[in-house]
């Protein structure tokens, strides 16, 4: 009997030291809309349905001190030296980016307006295509020119086989995206005539990529110049391979799209610990509404724009992550440094028609990734890639709008 009571002496004080979280609703994560003109430009997803990241934080215990990797201190991360950003695209690694993240296949409908709850359209069009986010920018990585290799998951059927075509055919090396038994991941995707679009994703497969197949890619993880990821991916397996490149070679760039939530819930993109996840990044690349799902903090219009950046790059920076890309749409990025220096990067050759924004947002980040891999600065890069992004918005679907070849301006080609 004492040995009973022992145990559940041992089990209360466990139950009582740990930290509650949020519960939310049952919406999944992956579902995102994008109300906003200004994010149709890139496509990114909407404000999550549910509170801020900030409010599910664990505090640190006060035994843990300032040394802890969640406490509120800014961390000088590899990436960084002397406050500058050191991205290595010398020698074997020049030019090479590896993709850790989902692979879909789309299936998107077109009509004149969004439909209404309990609503019956007609729709314009049906058309299918590849997709995922992770898929995404690394095809329009590699569609730039950059030496890419993907690491994902697909099923056993029929999508996958002509999806892996696509990939190689695109010159992405496929040879760590698995194969595993049942469906591979699909999106289904509403587009309405002003390019507003609504997606739900069934991750598939896609929740099947686990530390096992980072490990499998360590050699190409490591052996890159810079490392991209998103959140369509079991979180465990997104900071397994963000800690594998971590300080090992390559740059890490954390695009925390879909918004994420505090929670349990990983297989719909939630994070059991933000600090955590940032603090293994070098980069984070967050649009507005993700911002405001992450940090608690809404970007401002107005004479209010530049503080509202600067407070919510200055809670990522609290969280090991010292410098944040904020994708504004139409308005063009922005980019906040670890000592709260704001540095605008407005998007130049606005399209004249928004025909479609599915993949837009993937395509900024591809090609960003593309850009940094060959050694162009982080401004320069970031103006580029806009520019990238306003040209996928003027045709239909996400890879099918990416530009490649002479549809690329010669000044926005690789070096």
């Amino acid at each position: 009997w004492m040995r009973i009571a022992s145990l559940l002496l041992v089990a209360l004080v466990a139950i009582c030291r740990v930290q509650p979280i949020h519960s939310f609703s049952s919406v999944s994560s992956f579902v995102s809309v994008r109300p906003s003109a200004r994010e149709r430009h890139f496509g990114a997803s909407a404000a999550a349905p549910f509170p801020p990241l900030v409010a599910g934080l664990r505090l640190p215990k006060r035994s843990e001190g300032l040394n802890s990797q969640h406490s509120g201190r800014r961390r000088v991360v590899s990436g960084y030296q002397g406050g500058k950003m050191q991205v290595d695209a010398s020698g074997e690694r020049k030019g090479k980016v590896c993709v850790v993240g989902s692979i879909n296949f789309d299936q998107t409908v077109y009509v004149p307006s969004m439909p209404l709850p309990g609503q019956t359209l007609h729709g314009t069009l049906y058309t299918t295509g590849f997709g995922g986010k992770g898929a995404n920018q690394c095809v329009m990585a590699a569609l730039m020119g950059a030496k890419t290799s993907m690491v994902g998951m697909l099923g056993s059927d029929d999508i996958a086989t002509f999806t892996r075509t696509h990939l190689e055919a695109a010159g992405v090396d496929c040879k760590h995206v698995g194969t595993a038994p049942g469906a591979s991941g699909v999106a289904a995707i509403t587009v309405s005539a002003d390019g507003e679009n609504h997606i739900v994703i069934v991750p598939g497969s896609n929740l099947l990529v686990t530390a096992a197949s980072i490990k499998e890619a360590e050699g190409d993880i490591q052996g890159s110049s810079v490392l991209l990821l998103q959140n369509e991916i079991p979180p465990a397996t997104t900071l397994a391979a963000m800690r594998c490149g971590k300080g090992k070679g390559p740059f890490v760039i954390l695009n925390a799209a879909p918004a994420p939530s505090v929670g349990e819930r990983w297989q719909e993109g939630q994070w059991g610990d933000i600090g955590e996840m940032l603090g293994a990044c070098d980069l984070l690349c967050i649009n507005e509404s993700e911002t405001a799902a992450l940090t608690g903090v809404k970007v401002a219009e107005g004479d209010g724009f530049e503080d509202s950046l600067r407070e919510a790059a200055k809670k990522v920076a609290s969280l090991g992550c010292p410098r944040v890309i904020f994708t504004l749409g139409g308005a063009g990025s922005c980019l906040v440094n670890e000592g709260g220096e704001v540095t605008m990067v407005p998007l130049v050759d606005k399209p004249d028609k928004v025909v479609d924004t599915t993949g837009a947002g993937d395509s900024y980040l591809g090609a960003l990734a593309a850009y940094l891999s060959c050694g162009v600065p982080l401004s320069e890069a970031m103006s580029k890639a806009g520019r990238i992004a306003a040209i996928s918005v003027t045709g239909a679907g996400a890879q099918t709008s990416y530009p490649k070849g002479d549809a690329v301006p010669s000044e926005l080609r690789l070096p």
